[in-house]
């Protein structure tokens, strides 16, 4: 079973990684400037601001200018060349090294087995998002904001710095890491294996449109569902005012963000911006992990 994402050399797999998830990015900016909206608003019981996503944007954009949906462009980009890279590059390179420490964990075809990749996405997520964690900070708390809160991305990292120290970069870093952890093994193992049983039971063409789209839609629908409550709580962790020690007073820790929220707003909240985040999960999924493959330009014009 052919994966979709090898190639014969780790350094281009590296490079094409970040490139194709900056690519993905930028083409879902607006989309995560909502979901991020739509993470935050209502939060502890306080009014919504935005009926749906749909009249979100039309919202931010008469109250805010156009541009404002392009709020943290930059720190996104930074995070994708970055995390991007990491969380792809090493896929391969763990997936393999899982099959060679462990070979009962290989098909008779000598292929990975399902929990191979999964744990190869697991550890390719949570490394790159541990190590890239500020730049995600300094995206939701910029995508976040209604004003200017910052003068750019400098000003930002070293305004956060300065009032919350070297913590207040690394602020939410637990549910960061477990929901890449999560998004990294159901996007790159349900997008790998829903490719290779495209081709190997329906017939479908490994490279053909209409097996990645099939594929980049599965994989997109089930990382949804099981991301979006750390997502949410990832947002909100790293969006709460701190006080003068730099400790977040709305949150005292992940399952603190937890309990609160769905006490004040039920367990749907944990939910919240669940079809712009799909949305973007699908378009910049579908762009990177066919962009990071054998055929990436034509597909990043789609």
């Amino acid at each position: 079973m052919s994966s979709g994402l090898s190639t014969s050399n780790p350094l281009h797999l590296f490079a094409l990684s970040g490139i194709a998830s900056c690519c993905g990015e930028l083409s879902t900016v607006p989309i995560d400037v909502v979901k991020t909206r739509m993470q935050l608003q209502g939060e502890l019981g306080k009014a919504p601001k935005y009926t749906s996503a749909l009249s979100a944007f039309p919202t931010i954009v008469r109250e805010e200018g156009f541009l404002a949906l392009y709020k943290g462009v930059q720190p996104a980009l930074l995070r994708q060349a970055t995390y991007g890279s990491l969380r792809i590059g090493l896929y391969e390179p763990v997936k393999a090294l899982l099959g060679t420490a462990n070979p009962s964990g290989l098909r008779s075809d000598g292929s990975p087995s399902l929990l191979n990749k999964i744990l190869a996405g697991v550890a390719s997520g949570a490394i790159g998002s541990a190590i890239c964690n500020p730049t995600d900070v300094v995206k939701v708390r910029m995508q976040a904001a209604h004003g200017a809160r910052y003068r750019g991305v400098a000003d930002a990292f070293a305004t956060i710095y300065k009032l919350e120290g070297f913590r207040g970069l690394y602020r939410g870093v637990s549910p960061t890491v477990q929901r890449a952890a999560v998004v990294a093994a159901v996007e790159l193992a349900s997008y790998d294996e829903c490719k290779g049983l495209l081709v190997q039971y329906a017939g479908l063409q490994e490279k053909s449109l209409a097996t990645h789209f099939a594929a980049s839609i599965s994989a997109g629908f089930l990382v949804t569902i099981f991301s979006s409550p750390l997502d949410v709580v990832k947002s909100r962790v790293m969006n709460q005012p701190v006080d003068e020690r730099g400790r977040g007073v709305r949150y005292s820790s992940t399952i603190d963000c937890f309990r609160k929220s769905v006490q004040a707003e039920g367990l749907r909240s944990l939910w919240k911006g669940f079809w712009p985040n799909f949305g973007a999960l699908c378009d910049q999924g579908g762009v990177t992990l066919e962009a990071s493959g054998v055929w990436w330009f034509p597909l990043l014009h789609r």
